[in-house]
């Protein structure tokens, strides 16, 4: 089977205020090909993870996030980015499956601590080293410490943009991220 190679020159997109074809050109942008990317490595990770561990990608971010401590489930909700309520399934079929354990949260009697059993820590162990030689192939090559850095800088400015999505016919943000609003004010117009 042949491998497609990505077309690593394309375009930067242009501004086209006449709304013609250039606009409609999306695929240069980097929101359009970080989601590709991420895409790609997820579907990847599910084929290699289910198949060969029995653990779905919710599943192996869980593992990932309580391999290094225990935690609630809002904490690991933040961490991981993902839906609490769909933690919360996860959760409940890994714990069926004997992976993770609740307790009762020591200060807030209204949540639970999640934490590897046993046989989670020994399943984050088994694939550790299958997760590792997947990101060594992802960066072979690069400068992880630019790639670290452009990932870093990138997520900053995607929270703020999740923060203040409307952006059109407004002034750009000020450098640094901030918006000019304060944190949690509402972005209703009157």
């Amino acid at each position: 089977m042949a491998v497609r190679r990505p077309n690593l020159r394309r375009a930067e997109p242009t501004d086209d205020a006449g709304g013609g074809e250039a606009a409609l050109a999306l695929d240069g942008f980097v929101t359009v090909r970080i989601v590709q990317l991420a895409e790609i490595i997820s579907r990847g990770a599910s084929e290699v993870f289910e198949a060969r561990f029995g653990v779905k990608n919710t599943e192996l971010r869980i593992l990932v996030h309580l391999a290094g401590q225990p935690m609630s489930v809002n904490e690991l909700g933040r961490r991981t980015r993902v839906d609490k309520g769909w933690i919360s399934r996860s959760l409940r079929a890994m714990e069926k499956r004997g992976m993770v354990r609740r307790a009762r949260h020591p200060t807030d009697g209204r949540a639970s601590v999640v934490e590897l059993t046993d046989a989670g820590q020994a399943l984050v162990r088994s694939f550790a080293p299958v997760a590792r030689a997947r990101n060594e192939r992802l960066l072979a090559g690069l400068d992880r410490a630019e790639v670290h850095r452009v990932l870093d800088a990138l997520l900053l400015r995607a929270e703020d943009i999740q923060r203040n999505p409307d952006l059109v016919g407004q002034a750009a943000p000020k450098p640094g991220g901030v918006s000019g609003r304060p944190p949690g004010a509402s972005r209703r117009r009157p």
